[in-house]
């Protein structure tokens, strides 16, 4: 029977939550989280499975239990805990279409609301959706707002092309820069779904468009601008390669460029290895665990009955740029997730299973007012997961976008002036 009650924090004992000796420093490797609504058996069973993801079995031997993907089982069993010197207030999120990047776009978005941050937002237009800076360009003074008076950005996360010229231009020195990219094959076909492109629905004649497509694709350009095409290497144009590479394929003018971007961004996170990259992407910026939890969004599996898995090595061919840069970016993952050690394994295995509580706590409980508590670990001080903080976990980007700019500015949907608010605040940065 389940019941709702206040349920006090206490210290487990050795039975419920085995520990692990750290340098003469005894420290839980498990989290005690308190549900509003619980039953003594599932607390209890809950308490016990988390105790198992690390057991001290003698002083010098630790047993953790399987994880899912065998690749990331370090042979450095070093029991030290890696946390980075560095705190990152300020990120450049490259957001990239139809790559996950709406899930981790929330994670920018809750954290620099929070703490009142300064975000680079969109001039509103009529072509242009409020929430969008550009899909064809990159940051120019004509597509963004200026900060508001004696304010720097902070954080930029709105869909628009990199160039590392303008984005440092407008963010300053201290940003980091985090990317996503997404199996290349897969991105497009989520972007047909999604785009329905007219170039390959409505003007190719043939049973299965898509087919007929990707075994020439050259022949259905049309003379469009390369950065106009949302199904020709779209995360490299996103990405910024150089033009003369969308014309002519050049292996080793590609890797120079993944090089540069190598130095530039801080992290690139893989979508398919989504919970990796955010736990990765949480020690590389200093953040906390509460930070990083997320809840999936725009993440419905689709089976496609214009394409399947047997078409991707057609897509090879044509997407070499996109398939550089996934698979660049795919060995620096491992890379470095492999340098972390075992540690890392142990804290992806506890934030999977505490993010999944909290999904369940924010979707399902009714009563959310005492919050849903989770206790101190390795990796984090004790926090409250509260009824705030599960409606920004659910809400959309529109939401955010409108929400700081009416903080930012004053402003938040269309129907304003938008040509003397720009006036005037470029008027008073000059």
């Amino acid at each position: 029977m389940h019941y709702f009650t206040k349920v006090h924090i206490f210290q487990p004992s050795s039975r419920l939550c085995p520990m692990i000796k750290q340098q003469n420093k005894t420290v839980h490797n498990s989290v005690t989280s308190i549900f509003v609504s619980v039953s003594q058996s599932s607390l209890s069973l809950r308490n016990v499975s988390r105790s198992r993801v690390g057991q001290q079995t003698s002083e010098k031997s630790v047993v953790i239990t399987t994880l899912l993907d065998p690749r990331l089982v370090s042979t450095n069993v070093s029991p030290e805990v890696k946390l980075t010197k560095v705190h990152f207030k300020r990120i450049a999120f490259l957001k990239v279409h139809k790559a996950g990047s709406t899930t981790a776009q929330n994670i920018f978005l809750r954290y620099g609301e929070y703490r009142n941050l300064t975000f680079v937002l969109p001039i509103i237009r009529e072509d242009h959706l409020d929430n969008v800076i550009s899909v064809q360009s990159t940051l120019n003074d004509k597509n963004i707002l200026p900060p508001p008076q004696n304010r720097t950005y902070d954080i930029l996360c709105c869909h628009v092309l990199y160039s590392s010229e303008a984005f440092h231009k407008y963010m300053p020195t201290d940003t980091a820069y985090i990317g996503i990219v997404r199996e290349p094959f897969d991105q497009f076909l989520s972007t047909l779904n999604y785009f329905r492109a007219p170039h390959i629905f409505e003007r190719i004649k043939a049973h299965n468009k898509v087919l007929k497509y990707l075994q020439d694709p050259t022949q259905y350009k049309h003379g469009l601008p390369y950065r106009w095409s949302m199904t020709n290497n779209r995360m490299a144009i996103e990405f910024g390669f150089p033009s003369n590479l969308f014309r002519q394929y050049l292996e080793e003018e590609s890797m120079n460029y993944l090089t540069k971007l190598d130095k530039e961004f801080q992290f690139v996170i893989i979508m398919e290895y989504f919970t990796e990259s955010v736990v990765m992407m949480r020690r590389i910026l200093g953040w906390t665990t509460k930070d990083v939890l997320y809840l999936r969004k725009d993440s419905a599996r689709w089976s496609y009955s214009f394409a399947d898995n047997t078409h991707r090595h057609l897509y090879e061919r044509f997407a070499k740029l996109d398939y550089d840069l996934y698979n660049f970016f795919y060995r620096r993952l491992w890379s470095q997730i492999q340098k972390e050690g075992l540690d890392f394994n142990l804290e992806l295995l506890y934030f999977d299973r505490l993010r999944k509580e909290v999904e369940d706590y924010c979707t399902y409980t009714v009563d959310k007012s005492s919050g849903y508590i989770v206790a101190a670990s390795m990796w984090s001080a004790t926090f409250v997961v509260s009824r705030d903080d599960c409606d920004y976990l659910k809400k959309s980007e529109l939401f955010f976008v409108e929400r700081i700019r009416r903080r930012q500015y004053g402003f938040q949907k269309r129907g304003n002036l938008m040509e003397g608010v720009v006036i005037s605040l470029n008027g008073s940065h000059s």
